[in-house]
């Protein structure tokens, strides 16, 4: 009887060692997100798929955030945004003459230009806006990851009559010069 009692406590033991590197393989095999939301940009849609060290696997678009943008501006506007400026966002599948705009601010510009090949050197900026929605037929829609928008930045005033002149201006700057 004493004999089998040990056999029993053996394979409880055994049991237990199999248990805790079962846990420990299941704990390598799950991903666990740090915040709530919702996945995006997935890399692996098969079982079973193999992925390379520090490949990225998803991208993950937080819950209960501030939505934010990340623009592009071209090289000859980076010199007249920064952050804190207000931005006028018009979301492209809305109308923005029906459905009007969002506002927002300027968070960041990056100091480094990203090599384009349509739009040459180009820098991304993020900006913040105001609302997660847009009002659409009296139903306020949300703004989902991945909707195409078209950012635009108040740099500077100007009167009517400035706007009409300044290609005069420039022109005649121009031509008065000698080699």
């Amino acid at each position: 009887m004493l004999d089998l009692l040990q056999q029993a406590d053996q394979k409880i033991a055994s049991f237990n060692q199999d248990l805790t590197k079962a846990r420990y393989q299941e704990d390598l095999t799950t991903l666990e997100a740090p915040v709530d939301g919702t996945v995006q940009q997935l890399a692996v849609h098969t079982v079973g798929g193999v992925v390379t060290p520090a490949q990225p696997l998803m991208v993950l678009v937080p819950d209960g955030q501030p939505v934010e943008v990340e623009a592009m501006l071209e090289n000859k506007d980076v010199g007249f945004v920064r952050a804190g400026q207000p931005v006028t966002v018009k979301v492209e599948t809305f109308t923005f003459t029906k459905y009007g705009t969002i506002e927002g601010e300027v968070i960041s510009v990056s100091n480094d230009a990203i090599e384009d090949e349509k739009r040459g050197l180009i820098y991304s900026s993020k900006i913040r806006l105001n609302s997660d929605t847009l009002n659409v037929n009296g139903v306020d829609i949300k703004l989902s990851p991945g909707m195409a928008v078209t950012a635009e930045v108040k740099t500077n005033k100007r009167r009517v009559i400035e706007y009409f002149l300044s290609p005069l201006q420039q022109h005649a700057l121009e031509s008065f010069r000698e080699r």
